[in-house]
């Protein structure tokens, strides 16, 4: 265990546990003794001495003491070659001084002995006993190695700690004044930093301006009618200095651009994006961009501005695996790009009259992970991709840095779409001058679709950068460095997983819990319902396997049906109920706008409907003054069963007088209705006509009429 220059950690048994370093200088050919040597302190450089093995072992076997596997001097022991050659001749001389007594051991190191040596040295070479023995504790301290003979520069210098200074070195200013920064002054920059250098974004010479400005001033003299400081405080130079000791690189961008900004242009490039991936599908990077590109309407004549382009690529081998172009983005069309990326690509490309074979775009698979935008990704709707075991990242805000590959895609999509379509846009903000990309533009969203797909078979196709890295694996099988081939190639490891495009819908369509009701299952106060469901009766019930709502889901682009999932796993699709057809084919978001519109038309009627009938009341309730008026007349004196007398007959007779007068043959359309009443204890059936009116005689027939009614009554 013990060997020698082996360096023992001495632990000292009391309560402050202090640690004593020496090194072994010698050890007895019998291992009855050892010389050692403490080496804590290199200043005071202490005599070496004799010890018992055996209590060395002793100390090492019961934990008090230890040894230390590192010298903690090994950066004057094993200098670099520069150092070496500066000072390796006066080491040289040094070590001829000692070079013959240091071997004679163990003699050298018994005090007796040793201080004859050293005189006879001393006296050979002309030099001071004591200086001598200086070169010898150099010797043993550093390990009887010569080159701890060597001049120890490397803790000459200031120290890295700071000194509290009282005055400032250096020449003095010319007007005689000089500026001590002290801990306090140094809050100070930093609050002027964060004031007006990171939050107004001021350079550092008004940052220093306006900190002497606030901080710092010497009185004040009005001017203006207002108080002017008189500004003091440290120099700009000062100032200058201990921003650039305090801030580094990536602090200085931080200061002035904040932290995001900073970890995307500051930060250190020592880690890799795909370290851990083992193959395929391990990472896929999802997100979308407004492509470089003006498009017309399917009719040509109008434009209608640039389309988003949603790609969907494997982190490993850089394929594109899932493309999708749309108008707007959104987690519908961000669900349509990730089904695209797990299905097979032979129909979808077969769709805009492009043929190709499974193999020039062999990607229809579900991957472990995603990475994608925190808008659509950070939905709630993304979690449903638990259910198809895809786990999602999503980056922090302004870190596009961390999802970098699909980043780089975009930059060259754009690139590649302005070289090939008329009506490309260089310039985000034009100037007067600039050309208009709007008045060459020709493609429609359905032939730019198409080249977007020649884009990715093309790119699949393509060299992969110069900053990809080869594996060992891919060098020794001979891999064309094409993401295509690298797929393939990477197919052997095979994380990718299938699922039946039915299942990869349902998991990536939205779901809401509605109710179950007559009018059937009400989503966004639409209804829909079954065939199973009218048999079944589920809207009698309103129950679904014993349940009063139910989980749906639904595409947002159509509201034409929706899904259900029964217990026994089976989906059961669901049609828009008759009362609703009118809306059929219609996104969810215009079927949205249309009750809208209805709840703000209602609530603008509802509003005015107080005045309206405050119409119908006004007149009412004058014209029933009137008529209980009349009625009260008519029935003065008389007894209250006349009222209820003759009802039948009197009705009938009435509804034909009316029905005559209005009847459209009728010579007289004037004549009034009149009330009738008859008293059957009058022989001569003469009616009583209410007081206040004109009484009109009845013809012939009428009373003719009017007689054998009474007859039949009695």
């Amino acid at each position: 265990m013990i060997y020698q220059n082996s360096i023992i950690c001495f632990i000292d048994v009391g309560p402050n546990k202090k640690r004593t370093f020496e090194r072994v200088l010698w050890i007895a050919s019998d291992r009855s003794q050892v010389v050692l040597i403490n080496i804590d302190d290199k200043k005071k450089i202490p005599l070496p001495y004799f010890r018992d093995y055996k209590d060395l072992l002793f100390y090492l076997e019961c934990g008090n003491a230890q040894i230390e596997p590192i010298d903690p001097d090994m950066r004057l022991i094993a200098p670099d070659e520069k150092h070496l050659n500066k000072y390796s001749q006066r080491r040289n001389e040094k070590f001829a001084i000692i070079e013959n007594i240091v071997c004679i051991e163990p003699d050298i190191y018994i005090p007796e002995k040793r201080g004859k040596l050293v005189s006879e040295a001393a006296d050979q070479f002309k030099k001071q006993v004591n200086w001598v023995y200086s070169l010898l504790k150099k010797y043993w301290f550093y390990g009887k190695n010569k080159n701890g003979l060597l001049n120890d520069y490397f803790d000459v210098g200031v120290s890295t700690s700071e000194r509290n200074r009282i005055i400032n070195t250096g020449p003095k200013p010319e007007k005689g004044k000089s500026f001590i920064i002290t801990k306090e002054d140094k809050d100070k920059f930093k609050k002027a930093i964060k004031k007006f250098h990171t939050d107004q974004g001021m350079n550092l010479r008004a940052t220093h301006k306006h900190m002497c400005e606030e901080e710092y001033p010497d009185g004040h003299y009005r001017k203006y009618n207002e108080l002017i400081p008189i500004v003091a405080g440290p120099s700009l130079r000062q100032f200058l200095y201990w921003y650039n000791k305090e801030y580094n690189k990536k602090k200085k961008v931080a200061a002035k651009f904040g932290q995001r900004k900073a970890e995307m242009i500051a930060r250190s490039h020592l880690k890799s994006a795909n370290g851990d991936l083992q193959g395929p599908g391990a990472l896929y990077e999802t997100d979308s961009t407004p492509a470089d590109v003006m498009l017309v309407s399917i009719d040509h004549r109008t434009v209608i501005g640039r389309p988003h382009v949603y790609f969907v690529k494997d982190a490993l081998n850089r394929l594109i695996a899932g493309v999708h172009v749309c108008k707007t983005p959104s987690w519908e069309e961000e669900m349509v790009a990730l089904e695209n990326a797990s299905t097979d690509k032979v129909s979808y490309c077969a769709q805009f009259g492009i043929a190709i074979n499974e193999e020039d775009w062999p990607a229809k698979h579900l991957p472990r992970y995603i990475v994608g935008d925190r808008g659509e990704m950070k939905s709630k709707n993304s979690n449903n991709l638990a259910l198809l075991n895809i786990r999602i990242g999503n980056p922090p805000s302004y870190r596009a840095d961390l999802k970098p590959y699909i980043e780089q895609q975009f930059r060259s999509f754009c690139m590649r779409m302005r070289e090939v379509i008329p009506g490309g846009v260089d310039k985000e903000h034009r100037v007067r001058g600039d050309k208009n990309p709007e008045e060459k533009a020709a493609y429609t969203f359905e032939a730019f679709t198409k080249l977007v797909i020649l884009f990715v078979l093309e790119y699949n196709r393509k060299a992969l950068s110069e900053e990809f890295l080869v594996s060992q694996e891919m060098f020794v099988d001979n891999v064309e460095l094409t993401p295509l081939s690298m797929w393939n190639w990477g197919m052997k490891y095979n994380l990718l997983q299938e699922q039946p495009r039915s299942l990869i819908r349902h998991a990536l369509l939205p779901k809401e819990k509605c109710k179950i009701t007559r009018s059937g299952v009400v989503l966004k106060k639409l209804g829909y319902f079954c065939q199973r469901g009218e048999d079944d009766g589920w809207f009698e019930d309103e129950m679904i396997e014993g349940k009063s709502d139910i989980t749906v889901s639904y595409d947002p682009r159509n509201c034409s049906s929706v899904f259900i999932m029964l217990k026994n796993g089976k989906e059961e699709q669901l049609f828009l109920a008759e009362k609703f057809k009118e809306y059929e084919g219609l996104h969810f978001e215009d079927v949205n706008s249309i009750m809208k519109f209805k709840k703000k038309q209602l609530t603008k009627v509802k509003a005015e409907r107080n005045q309206i009938e405050a119409e119908l009341d006004i007149v009412a309730k004058n014209l029933t003054q009137v008529e209980v008026a009349k009625v009260k007349e008519a029935q003065k004196g008389k007894p209250r069963s006349v009222r209820f007398k003759n009802k039948r007959n009197v009705r009938k007779l009435e509804k034909r007088i009316e029905s005559s007068a209005n009847a459209w043959t009728a010579t007289n359309v004037s004549l009034k209705s009149q009330v009738i009443s008859t008293n059957a204890k009058h022989d001569n059936q003469a009616p009583m006509i209410p007081s206040g009116e004109e009484p009109q005689k009845l013809n012939k027939m009428q009373l003719f009429l009017l007689g054998k009614s009474q007859e039949r009554r009695l």
